[in-house]
């Protein structure tokens, strides 16, 4: 299968053939993020295939000083420290470190033990996507997935008090009655019997498998936006999901489309996916 990374800036068309491989504690591609309020997913690679991947290069602290850390040794190659002045030691000119390469190509193989693994590619002619979808919301925001299709259903604020003492519906957009055109909490003041909502359909679609979830956030704690979803999937051809963003967007875009067509993988607005010049050109000339 091809690999591909999905980041907020893929929404400008910023998709990246590869997935970035991470070498702490073991060799994994990482999903979410790690800290307070947040969820980091590890999805391991097999040895045979981060072996393929991996290059020894000088550790980037040679030679710098490195503070105590209760092991007396370098935390990035493991190289024993020289103690220097005051509290630091010294990093020797000395020691590599393991950089891993982009993984363009992979297979997914289930052990006997149920875990699933990323292994080097067994099928060529496979058409299916690996993906890592980490699209982020707004400022203060979060995501949200759905299945590509919608239907068209009843507001289900129908019959209810305006609560948000607001002139219309935040839902379908249908004119709340006011007495004396003032908002007031009354009898008058009920969400008619009309109005339509659009529904999509749940996460995740025909077509694609869920390999792995985790999910970012803002702030220390994690509390000041979120969560946003991140998600390693399984793409079949003809596969296509959308993700709904929320907070202040700043002009980008409400909702993005992932669509995977077995040679092309892109996303974008449902209008930048679907063209109209996109539809047969048949009809009748007026």
């Amino acid at each position: 299968m091809r690999c591909f990374t999905i980041t907020s800036s893929a929404i400008s068309g910023d998709i990246k053939p590869y997935l970035e491989v991470v070498a702490k504690p073991y060799p994994h591609v990482g999903v979410g993020e790690e800290g307070r309020g947040r969820k980091y997913v590890r999805f391991p690679l097999g040895q045979r295939l981060a072996e393929s991947l991996a290059d020894y290069v000088p550790c980037p602290r040679r030679g710098h000083v490195v503070y105590w850390n209760n092991q007396g040794r370098c935390p990035d190659c493991g190289t024993v420290l020289q103690k220097g002045e005051g509290e630091g030691f010294l990093h020797p000119d000395f020691g590599e470190v393991t950089k891993y390469g982009q993984l363009e190509r992979a297979s997914v193989l289930k052990t006997h033990k149920g875990t699933l693994l990323l292994i080097e590619e067994k099928d060529p002619a496979d058409k299916r996507a690996l993906v890592l979808v980490s699209i982020e919301g707004g400022f203060r925001g979060s995501t949200d997935w759905t299945a590509a299709t919608s239907r068209v259903v009843p507001c289900p604020e129908r019959g209810r008090a305006n609560a948000e003492f607001t002139s219309c519906c935040s839902k379908c957009g249908v004119d709340y009655p006011a007495k004396n055109d003032e908002l007031l909490l009354s009898d008058e003041n009920i969400h008619p019997e009309e109005g339509f909502v659009k529904v999509y359909g749940a996460f995740p679609p025909a077509g694609i498998t869920v390999l792995a979830e985790g999910y970012g956030a803002e702030g220390a704690a994690g509390r000041a936006g979120g969560p946003h979803w991140a998600r390693l999937v399984i793409m079949e051809p003809g596969s296509v999901f959308r993700v709904r963003r929320y907070g202040r967007l700043y002009g980008g875009p409400k909702e993005c489309y992932v669509a995977w067509d077995g040679e092309l993988l892109r996303v974008g607005t449902w209008d930048e996916l679907n063209p109209p010049g996109r539809e047969d050109e048949v009809g009748v000339l007026i």
